[in-house]
């Protein structure tokens, strides 16, 4: 059963949220950080504080929420800017198309190693591949590094870490994106050059196997490490 200061908090993010736009995302917002104040309060009543005082210290650490409105009317939270977007997305498409290219010089001298039958031919096309993957992977390093760094304010509202948090799930999210997409274009090369390279095409669909588990892998990690980071967060 909730309690009266309870209710009163929830009141209270009613009124703060008044002129809010009318929009699931307001509403989103709205819940996020009513739920992120009424655990706030029941920690602070399980640590011994008064109901009393635990309400006054939540309420004045949630800060000014109008700061956020011109947020929630926007399509993605505290995303880039259309500018930026549209630089990533460039980047991104030209990576991917270097990374094939990569792949097809490598298949181009393999096929020519066969038919001359030099192995120094196909020694020099894998060396090729592998000097044009360095771009590609310095553009998506790049893009994913786009956003830029949060600052602090010294004063953490409950504002504040909400900001702090969205950045930062945001830019997990960037990076988790584009690792993906790295792993299956990598998957993607490397299932036809060993297919072409030794027609063995009743095998060599495992490697899509393999890279949905690397990709499970990968994912796991960046759920581990965004949970920590929450943590530690939380007991700032």
């Amino acid at each position: 059963m909730e309690t009266n200061m309870v209710e009163k908090i929830r009141q209270y993010f009613n009124e703060i949220f008044a002129d809010a736009p009318k929009t699931r995302m307001a509403l989103d917002l709205k819940q996020e950080m009513m739920q992120s104040a009424i655990d706030k309060y029941n920690d602070m009543v399980a640590d011994g504080y008064s109901e009393e005082d635990a309400y006054q210290n939540v309420v004045s650490s949630i800060g000014d929420v109008t700061e956020l409105f011109p947020e929630v009317e926007e399509r993605n939270l505290f995303a880039l800017s259309e500018k930026d977007r549209k630089k990533k997305a460039t980047l991104t498409s030209a990576a991917v198309g270097l990374y094939i290219f990569a792949g097809a010089v490598f298949i181009f001298f393999g096929m020519l190693s066969e038919s001359i039958g030099y192995d120094v031919i196909m020694a020099v096309g894998f060396g090729l591949a592998i000097l044009i993957c360095i771009p590609p992977t310095v553009m998506l390093v790049y893009a994913v590094n786009m956003y830029p760094d949060y600052t602090k304010k010294k004063e953490q509202d409950l504002v504040e870490q909400f900001k702090e948090v969205k950045y930062h799930n945001n830019r997990e999210k960037a990076k988790l994106k584009t690792v993906n997409s790295l792993i299956w274009t990598i998957t993607l090369l490397i299932y036809f050059t060993v297919s072409m390279a030794t027609f063995a095409w009743h095998v060599t669909w495992i490697i899509f196997l393999i890279a949905a588990c690397v990709q499970k892998i990968v994912q796991l990690i960046f759920e581990l490490r965004t949970e920590e980071n929450a943590r530690k967060e939380k007991h700032m």
